[in-house]
């Protein structure tokens, strides 16, 4: 509630939108009316650069207190971004803008935003280096042990990801295809002890006997 109690105390126009899982929105340059930052109230969403080739560039997982803003980013009018919910998802849409014209802003709310900005440069920097490894089995390995730390539920020695995550999904967050996410993720399952179910959930019912090397 911080957030929206925010935005009505310094009557700064927004928008709250629910997204379901696999709800997409598209953002992009085209129109500088369009409310081009969001912040995330509740759930978690991927971000894709595509370009009007139809390739497609993952940046990053958001969550929580995480900030979108399209004018931080290096882009142009070839590309758009889509934010693809990875579960039920709440987020509040603004122009920046109207928040730097805020003459006089509390502490608290300036640290709240401080705050929010360095959490998500640090999902973008946790993201290039998962993305930078050479081989597609060690960056499904970090990107999973990234999603474990950031949303994982623990009880006992099991740790569970809360929310179902596809196999096209992780596919293209690490860009590459369903087969081969299929054949990494049985090679995690016999030697790390990472579980993929059916209902696509990723799980460990052993948390002492991952060994990662």
């Amino acid at each position: 509630m911080k957030w929206i109690n925010f935005f009505v105390n310094q009557n700064i126009p927004h928008y709250i939108y629910k997204l379901n899982k696999n709800d997409i929105i598209i953002i992009n340059r085209i129109n500088s009316y369009t409310e081009k930052s969001i912040i995330i109230l509740y759930g978690s969403l991927y971000i894709i650069n595509t370009f009007t080739n139809q390739e497609e560039l993952p940046l990053t997982i958001l969550n929580k207190n995480n900030i979108f803003d399209i004018n931080n980013l290096n882009t142009n009018y070839r590309s758009y971004y889509q934010l693809i919910a990875l579960e039920k998802t709440y987020i509040i849409s603004f122009q920046f803008n109207h928040i730097k014209n805020i003459k006089e802003m509390d502490k608290y709310h300036l640290i709240n935003i401080i705050n929010s900005y360095q959490k998500t440069i640090n999902k973008y920097e946790t993201m290039n280096k998962i993305l930078s490894h050479k081989y597609i089995k060690n960056r499904l390995i970090q990107l999973i042990l990234f999603l474990f730390l950031e949303f994982g539920n623990i009880h006992g020695k099991q740790i569970y990801i809360p929310f179902k995550i596809s196999q096209k999904n992780l596919a293209i967050i690490t860009g590459t295809n369903k087969t081969t996410i299929n054949k990494v993720m049985k090679y995690i399952s016999k030697t790390l002890f990472i579980n993929y179910a059916i209902k696509n959930t990723i799980h460990i019912n052993d948390i002492y006997k991952i060994n990662i090397n």
